[in-house]
């Protein structure tokens, strides 16, 4: 990974003369050209010019479609919000990533879409060097050479402080630092249990606000015995739960936290036991939660989940231990380990789908303590396929032969067009223009139209005799479709 300079800006002078003069600078190709801005300024390259107008490289730099790594911990302008460096894999494109928030980052491909020139970083936006397309701050063209937005970058915070830079953008993904917990209170004292936090953040992409926590009670049971706050309204945030025995009685008590947001259908919950304990009464062995559920892609690894292990009863728990045990279709894909032999403990799952196919796997975890009976926990894994899943009714052009749906998502951050080619088959194509690398648009329902140079295709991708541009045919997916069935998977 290479850290470039950031780019200062440049003229957008294009006078024939001095286009004339600046003959070298047109036959740079790709390689040369980014080997150039990884030394130097555009500002440099633009004073040997004359007037900052160069050619384009004879392709588009290659769009970061696989992710690497970034520290920005070492990269100082990515320690305030707001800070923004340029970073680059490789000969792909070089990638602005700019810190939005205290866990949250942005990034785009700095190759115009017009020529694939690398574009100046300015403070109000993005201006080419070339032919003077203009860019505001959220990378969206807004003047000078008619071309398609800069193409952003997917960016992931991960676990260890680094960042994940590449690919297609991530949609925004709530998510809770535990998925359960359990307080213990005796009767022969009067302090409540220590308050307990969860933390909320956004594991995607984009921004998560309007954050809520609503505490709902299992029914028949008592309420008004436990408070979730949190400090902010927009992630990342923490909750912090607190529960009071007031007068209840010997027993458990249980009650869910649900976290909701801006995004829908996303919410995340929270289960929360109260074990209201007499020093007399037998020890017991508890767990937060009996069953755990967990989707991966291929070849991923989940987030731990958390679970708590406490003792019910009165006098101490010791000898815990976690045995796991495998369904047929598929073992070792989870592992299961305790912070402490004796209560309270935590178990954490996490599963990785690697070396199993795409399906459901299931497991039991046993965890045993000395002299009390052991407790067990379901865990399900659902697998997914490798490519892009669509929803075929999401899509209404797709009802009939011949219909085309654009920009059903992307394949390794190209955006994907779907035509249904038969009452049971579907084909997918590249929305990338062969000539120039432009996103082009559909057109009623049926065709393709390349806003750039106006490259006319069929609904088969095919480049049409009329077209006023002449280029290669759209470059084609692999799609997977089961009659009857309501999504397909293009790879």
């Amino acid at each position: 990974m290479t850290l470039l300079p950031e780019l200062p800006s440049e003229s957008n002078s294009q006078s024939a003369d001095s286009t004339a003069a600046c003959t070298g600078c047109a036959r740079l190709d790709r390689r040369q050209f980014l080997a150039s801005a990884s030394a130097l300024s555009l500002g440099a390259l633009a004073t040997a010019c004359g007037d900052g107008v160069i050619g384009g490289p004879e392709t588009i730099p290659p769009f970061p479609d696989k992710p690497f790594t970034v520290d920005p911990r070492q990269v100082s302008a990515l320690q305030t919000i707001g800070g923004r460096s340029v970073v680059q894999q490789g000969l792909t494109a070089p990638v602005l990533v700019e810190r939005t928030s205290s866990a949250q980052y942005r990034a785009w491909s700095l190759a115009c879409p017009h020529r694939g020139s690398i574009v100046s970083v300015e403070q109000t936006g993005f201006r080419c060097p070339n032919h003077g397309a203009v860019f505001d701050a959220d990378g969206m063209w807004k003047s000078g050479q008619a071309t398609s937005d800069l193409e952003p970058v997917g960016v992931r915070l991960n676990a260890d402080g680094t960042l994940s830079v590449g690919g297609p953008p991530l949609p925004p993904a709530l998510a809770v630092g535990a998925t359960s917990m359990v307080f213990t209170a005796l009767t022969t004292t009067t302090a409540d249990p220590a308050a307990q936090t969860v933390a909320v953040s956004n594991t995607g992409g984009g921004a998560i606000t309007g954050l809520t926590a609503v505490v709902s009670y299992t029914t028949g049971q008592p309420t008004g015995w436990l408070t979730a706050q949190l400090s902010a309204t927009v992630a990342p945030a923490t909750v912090s739960v607190s529960a009071r025995r007031g007068t209840l009685a010997v027993g458990t008590y249980t009650a869910t936290i649900t976290i909701g947001s801006s995004l829908t259908g996303a919410n995340k919950t929270v289960s929360v036991v109260l074990v209201v304990q007499s020093a007399t009464t037998p020890a017991a062995l508890v767990l937060s939660t009996a069953r755990a559920a967990m989707t991966l892609p291929l070849g991923s690894q989940s987030e731990l989940q958390a679970v708590q292990v406490s003792n019910a009863g009165g006098g101490a728990l010791a000898g815990l231990s976690v045995q796991v045990a495998y369904a047929a279709g598929g073992v070792g894909w989870l592992s299961a380990t305790l912070t402490a032999t004796t209560t309270p403990a935590v178990l954490s799952l996490r599963a990785t789908a690697t070396g199993l196919s795409a399906g459901t796997y299931s497991a039991q975890v046993t965890v045993n303590a000395a002299g009390v009976a052991s407790r067990t926990i379901d865990v399900t894994l659902s697998i997914a396929p490798i490519g892009l899943t669509v929803t075929i009714a999401s899509w209404p052009a797709l009802s009939a032969v011949g219909g085309v749906a654009g920009s059903v998502g992307t394949v390794n951050g190209t955006p994907v067009a779907i035509v249904r080619t038969s009452a049971t088959s579907f084909a997918a194509f590249s929305m990338r223009c062969p000539h120039e690398g432009t996103q082009i648009n559909v057109v009623n329902n049926a065709s393709f139209r390349c806003p750039n140079h106006g490259a006319l295709f069929d609904n088969a991708g095919v480049l049409l005799p009329s077209s006023p541009q002449r280029t290669t045919n759209l470059a084609r997916f692999t799609v997977a479709y089961t009659p009857g069935a309501p999504t397909l998977l293009v790879s």
